[in-house]
């Protein structure tokens, strides 16, 4: 019997809300409106079949570290790296372009000397140097019109930034420097959240600008390839060895990492039973995709070869009737709601 569209709008919204945060966690009201969930199912059903395409993610990342040089050496360093010392054009916050050394040297002394200042040395970070990035292949100038929209909106209170497009690499990306302090004197403190909301809304502009773009959590996906760092990156170039790092998995962590995406699976498992009893054909259709998603997932691979009796066991919850607030028996208790 197919279940009623409030139900599969409702499991979407509360299944699909953990799935996509970063730790698996509820970020909306857990009590919407009729309305407020139909919207909400509309905004996930988007989300869910832009993941199942396996649309471009979007990257974000902050590249200087707490631990590093900070104060207005380190940031006049990077604004000359960023531009090329003059030659690539920079952007700031009024729009303006900023080209050549003598206009380079302006910037660095207006940041240095206006507004609450920066020091030249410091001990904590006085400009986040954020770096914005997509695949090869992704138009460049959307890229970068993406970046000037999502910088005015997370940072457009009268917040000095500027931001440079780099052409020298396959995948498009931009950086962008912003001050720490804004005119309230009030200091930015990202935290994990965020980064995540970065992110969502970088790919949310460049969307705006026709490129099509994600941005969702690595585990959501399966994704468990690991990535070297810099440091790594330079020496595996210089042709050393590095002592601490291995490019595939010990067997300890490939099942810490099944064992990690278990909330995964089952946020996946209840969204797609709900899609199998919809009566719209669109939805059972997503259904099957979701099905076939998880199970091309890259930690499928890694998968424990012991126990998988155990774990697909535990995978098959026993079918109930869906309950009147909208959980299933089927959800796994040490799942947060």
């Amino acid at each position: 019997m197919p279940y009623p569209k409030i139900y599969i709008d409702a499991m979407l919204v509360n299944w699909g809300d953990r799935l996509f945060q970063e730790p698996l966690r509820h970020a909306r009201a857990l009590r919407l409106s009729r309305a407020g969930i139909r919207d909400e199912a509309a905004r996930m059903r988007a989300q869910i079949a832009r993941t199942l395409r396996r649309t471009p993610e979007v990257m974000v990342k902050i590249t200087n570290k707490a631990a590093s040089a900070q104060g207005m050496g380190a940031v006049r360093r990077h604004l000359r790296y960023i531009s090329r010392n003059g030659r690539v054009e920079l952007e700031d916050q009024d729009c303006d372009r900023i080209a050549g050394v003598d206009a380079l040297r302006e910037l660095t002394q207006a940041w240095q000397l206006g507004g609450w200042g920066i020091p030249e040395t410091s001990t904590r970070r006085e400009v986040f140097n954020i770096l914005l990035s997509m695949p090869p292949g992704t138009d460049r100038q959307a890229v970068r019109n993406a970046v000037r929209d999502f910088a005015a909106l997370e940072f457009g209170d009268g917040r000095a930034y500027v931001f440079a497009a780099h052409d020298d690499e396959a995948h498009p990306h931009v950086h962008l420097s912003v001050q720490v302090r804004g005119p309230d004197g009030r200091r930015l403190n990202p935290r994990h959240q965020d980064l995540q909301r970065w992110r969502e809304r970088f790919a949310e502009q460049l969307r705006e600008h026709g490129v099509e773009a994600n941005a969702t959590p690595r585990r959501a996906r399966g994704a468990t390839q690991r990535y070297p760092k810099p440091a790594v990156v330079h020496m595996i170039a210089r042709g050393e060895t590095p002592s601490h790092w291995a490019p595939l998995p010990t067997d300890a962590q490939r099942d810490a990492g099944w064992i990690a995406h278990g909330g995964v699976f089952a946020a996946w498992r209840e969204m797609a039973y709900a899609m199998a009893k919809s009566r719209t054909r669109e939805d059972r259709a997503m259904a099957v995709e979701m099905a076939y998603f998880v199970g091309a997932m890259p930690v499928q691979r890694d998968r424990p070869v012991t126990g998988r009796t155990r774990d697909a066991a535990r995978e098959q919850p026993d079918r109930t009737a869906p309950a009147v607030d909208g959980r299933s028996d089927g959800a796994e208790p040490d799942v947060e709601r």
